[in-house]
C-alpha cells in the first residue's frame, strides 16, 4: 500500500501565520484587559480610602505589546510618586521633631515653618507636645506643634487587586481566542 501526500507549503505556511496572529492578538488583548481591570478596580479602591479624584486618576497603566518577543507586557503605576506609601504604611521621624501643621490658624498654602517665613518662637509645657507661634502676633495661636514620629497607615490594597487582575489573564485570553 502506498501513501502519498500533497500540500502546498505556501497554504500551510499562511495557515500557521495566521493562528500565530490570532494567538498573538489575544495575548496582548488579554494583557490590556487585565490591566484595564487592575486600574479600573485600583481606582475604585484609592476611591474607597477617601482620596480625591485627582489621585484616583493618577493611578494608570501603560501597555508594551513587544511584537517581536511575542510577549506583551503592561505596567501599572501611580504618576504621584509618594503614593507608594499609602500601600505600604510608613513612619515618618522627625529630626529630632517633626513640625505639622495647624491649618486653622496659618494662611493657605503653608505647610511647613520654613514657607511661614516670619519669626517663630517655641512655647514648652510639660506634658504637652511643643507648639510654635508667631513671635510678633501670638494671638493668632498656635501654627505647628512637634512630634516626634507620625504613623501613616495602610490605606490602599492595589497589589492584591493586581493579583486578582493577573488571576483573570486566562478568562481573558479564553474569551479572545474564541473570539
Amino acid at each position: 500500500m502506498n501513501f502519498a501526500f500533497s500540500a502546498q507549503e505556501s497554504a500551510i505556511s499562511q495557515f500557521v501565520e495566521e493562528i500565530e496572529r490570532q494567538v498573538n492578538e489575544a495575548k496582548a488583548g488579554a494583557v490590556q484587559d487585565a490591566a484595564d481591570l487592575a486600574v479600573k478596580e485600583g481606582r475604585a479602591n484609592i476611591a474607597t480610602a477617601g482620596f480625591s479624584s485627582r489621585w484616583q486618576k493618577a493611578l494608570t497603566s501603560r501597555f508594551y505589546p513587544n511584537k517581536d518577543e511575542g510577549d506583551p507586557a503592561a505596567l501599572i503605576f501611580h504618576r504621584i510618586p509618594f503614593a507608594g506609601v499609602f500601600e505600604r504604611g510608613i513612619t515618618i521621624s522627625g529630626r529630632p521633631l517633626l513640625w505639622l501643621p495647624i491649618e486653622q490658624n496659618l494662611p493657605r498654602g503653608i505647610h511647613s515653618p520654613s514657607q511661614y517665613g516670619k519669626k517663630l518662637v517655641s512655647v514648652n509645657i510639660a506634658g504637652k507636645p511643643p507648639l510654635l507661634f508667631d513671635a510678633f502676633n501670638r494671638l493668632r495661636g498656635p501654627l505647628f506643634f512637634g512630634t516626634r514620629a507620625v504613623d501613616i497607615r495602610k490605606r490602599f490594597d492595589l497589589f492584591r487587586i493586581f493579583e486578582r487582575a493577573a488571576d483573570h489573564m486566562r478568562q481573558f485570553y479564553d474569551r479572545r481566542i474564541k473570539g
